[in-house]
């Protein structure tokens, strides 16, 4: 066999081998706010989650291939545990206060203007517990938004978190989310005992906390305009 003919044989197999070889897909992760994160900051997260309780399993709601990416939507809940590891009712802390008014006498807004409570009374006042890395939380806003938009001025909609007012501003930069919002606002969550997130809190129009519920979904949504309803 001529040199040139093996030569030919060997580049044939070799682009053949190429073209049939499996390239390995890069695993992205898409927040519920939209954001396109790597494996890493995924798990990451999930470490950060876990500091909240236990986490619950992770839901892939959808997978995107775009080229040699896969790009995986999700959802995770975070289960409150005690020392033990034991699952606990997540607001146990927070319904102690009901029929009490809320350990704290002002808050400040994102604007940086003091908000003082007894500013709240004289109408029904629902205050969303959340922070920018909890799917739950972000899978319930466009819901309260219609909810936000559904009563308007006659109710008050407050939206309370730990995390910073820049990292705040740059997430409703991409997410809509129309309540009055809290920020840095550990401390006074701590006095509450919150455990879970999302958390809803109903306070009449006297500024009393009447009814805590956990996240909103769909069909939560006609049990919070019951609650609203009779508190208006």
């Amino acid at each position: 066999m001529r040199l040139n003919t093996i030569i030919s044989i060997i580049t044939i197999f070799l682009i053949f081998s190429c073209g049939n070889k499996k390239t390995e897909k890069i695993i992205y992760y898409k927040t519920p706010n939209g954001k396109i994160i790597t494996s890493k900051a995924f798990d990451s997260m999930k470490v950060k989650l876990s500091e909240h309780g236990k986490l619950d399993k992770v839901i892939i709601t959808s997978m995107i291939e775009k080229g040699d990416s896969i790009i995986k939507s999700y959802l995770i809940g975070v289960v409150p545990t005690d020392s033990d590891g034991k699952p606990i009712n997540p607001f146990g802390n927070a319904e102690k206060f009901i029929e009490k008014k809320l350990p704290f006498n002002s808050l400040t807004t994102i604007k940086g203007e003091l908000l003082n409570i007894d500013d709240l009374k004289g109408k029904p006042t629902l205050i969303n517990f959340w922070f920018i890395n909890c799917p739950p939380c972000i899978k319930e806003m466009p819901e309260l938004n219609a909810i936000k938009e559904h009563y308007g001025n006659s109710v008050n909609f407050l939206a309370i978190t730990f995390d910073t007012k820049e990292k705040v501003s740059v997430f409703l930069k991409k997410m809509k989310f129309d309540f009055i919002h809290i920020t840095d606002s550990k401390n006074e969550i701590d006095k509450i005992g919150n455990e879970a997130y999302p958390m809803n809190m109903f306070l009449d129009k006297n500024g009393v906390v009447r009814f805590v519920r956990g996240n909103l979904t769909e069909k939560d949504g006609k049990d919070f305009k019951m609650i609203i309803d009779k508190l208006l």
